[in-house]
């Protein structure tokens, strides 16, 4: 096992290589070069690659430009609920030399959503690439989340065993494995005996339990001789876990059918807390220090047509800047955008990505869920950003690995009240698995799902994801912001 690097290691490491990209950065600015042509120049920190095309120019808007999408959520975990996403863009003057190579220059989004079962989210945030016509980008994030009905299987290996139940919830029924989800969930509506002379307690919350957080993040990150991007940030987090053991409700009596009153059983939370299974059954503060390495030659980050991002980065929880744990998360990712026939059909798109992560240290449970990379936070497997037909975050450990795979194809465009949109398929595939140790990792065991959505493109920087998807437990429908990646 590999040790840990301190605290002290990793913010050396970070000033160290900072500041060798930046001198050969400099370095290189002083080889001689041939005569710009443009009368104009771009800065120097900004890739030819990506320059828009003609058509995508023509189409980009000047100053300042607003869009929004109400959102109408029906999600098995959360319920149906309501609420509005909304977007600030400030693209800047079509004379300024960069306006022909960056997607905007000010972007502030705004959301909140409330579900019928209790699901809260609310933030705003700002990104600034090239922030004041600098090589450097700022990005922050505040919000709040509130969830009644977060999932938990088990950690690692134990969290994919496929689900299973008894008839009517009774512990002499017949068994079923390799359930659906509606399935699982309809039997546990019973309530089930303990054995003679025993209460009856539902098993209705087993795998759920409260999670609440309000956080605050903070990005900074600098392009390099164009391509290279090294960024560092922090986060501050407030958790609370709450869980539904001994707590009444009603269930379904197995021979009547009728609801009677009754108490939760012990949640798995609890159960493996009590083993020593895990940490932060009650929640607590978490407090990072980020950092990272990319190589990105994405032409188009909100929509890319084509260029790599290869990115390694570090998240460390630190008690010395005042979280309740200490541990050390390590992440590799590479996403590609590839036109396989671009003079004959370039409104095709291939786009792929590959993932790994591992944990180590002081980890509360419900941080093992937690990914972050150079464009943003992410869930673990399960759900929109990784694993979809699967229930959020329906897997997760120590050791996570995926790969995403989607065709896009742009098949329409229109304008409609001086807006420009485009529409595209999206047929896709998931793969992913959870392990206990990087040793473990091998070909066998994964989950898969697939499924086909649709993007609409909103003013080139505005991407609309619908996409429905299923699994071997469950057919789920999204409706979201942004690319899956």
């Amino acid at each position: 096992m590999r040790k840990f690097i301190s605290l002290k290691s990793c913010f050396v490491l970070s000033i160290y290589y900072f500041l060798i990209f930046d001198v050969y950065a400099q370095n290189l600015d002083k080889l001689p070069s041939q005569p710009k042509v443009e009368e104009e120049p771009i800065p120097s920190w900004i890739g030819d690659f990506k320059k828009l095309d003609a058509k995508e120019l023509a189409g980009k808007k000047e100053g300042w430009y607003a869009t929004g999408l109400p959102l109408i959520g029906n999600d098995a975990v959360s319920g149906k609920g309501g609420g509005l996403m909304a977007n600030l863009f400030y693209n800047g003057k079509k004379d300024a030399p960069s306006f022909q190579y960056t997607p905007y220059e000010y972007l502030i989004a705004t959301g909140a959503y409330n579900s019928t079962r209790g699901t809260e989210n609310y933030f705003v945030s700002l990104d600034a690439p090239y922030f004041l016509d600098s090589p450097y980008r700022l990005k922050t994030f505040i919000g709040h989340d509130s969830n009644l009905h977060n999932q938990y299987f088990g950690l690692g290996n134990s969290s994919l065993a496929p689900l299973q139940f008894s008839d009517r919830n009774q512990p002499d029924g017949d068994i079923h494995r390799n359930a659906k989800y509606s399935d699982f969930e309809a039997a546990n509506s019973y309530y089930t005996s303990k054995g003679v002379g025993r209460e009856a307690v539902s098993t209705q919350r087993k795998n759920e339990y409260r999670f609440e957080t309000t956080y605050a993040q903070f990005f900074l990150d600098k392009t390099i001789h164009k391509i290279f991007r090294l960024w560092g940030g922090t986060e501050f987090s407030k958790n609370i876990v709450r869980r539904y053991d001994g707590e009444w409700t009603k269930a379904k009596d197995p021979y009547l059918g009728v609801d009677v009153p009754v108490q939760e059983d012990i949640t798995n939370v609890s159960r493996d807390a009590s083993n020593g299974k895990l940490l932060g059954a009650k929640g607590g503060n978490l407090n990072y220090l980020r950092g990272g390495i990319a190589y990105d030659t994405r032409d188009y980050e909100p929509d890319p047509d084509s260029g790599w991002l290869i990115e390694y980065n570090f998240n460390r929880a630190e008690r010395m800047i005042g979280s309740d744990f200490s541990y050390l998360r390590h992440m590799v990712q590479a996403k590609n955008f590839w036109q396989p026939f671009p003079h004959y059909f370039e409104e095709f798109v291939l786009a792929q990505r590959v993932a790994l992560t591992r944990v180590d240290g002081n980890v509360p449970f419900f941080e093992y869920r937690y990914l972050y990379s150079i464009d943003g936070p992410m869930g673990a497997l399960g759900g929109q950003n990784t694993l979809r037909g699967y229930r959020q975050e329906r897997f997760y450990g120590p050791v996570m690995g995926f790969y995403n795979l989607e065709l896009r194809w742009r098949f329409a465009s229109f304008e409609l009240w001086d807006q420009n949109f485009q529409v595209s398929l999206v047929p896709f595939y998931d793969i992913g698995r959870v392990w206990d140790k990087v040793r473990e990792i091998s070909t066998q065991g994964y989950k898969h799902s697939r499924g086909v959505g649709m993007r609409i493109v909103w003013d080139q920087a505005t991407v609309i994801l619908m996409d429905m998807a299923f699994s071997k437990e469950d057919s789920l429908f999204y409706i979201d912001m942004g690319h899956t990646f």
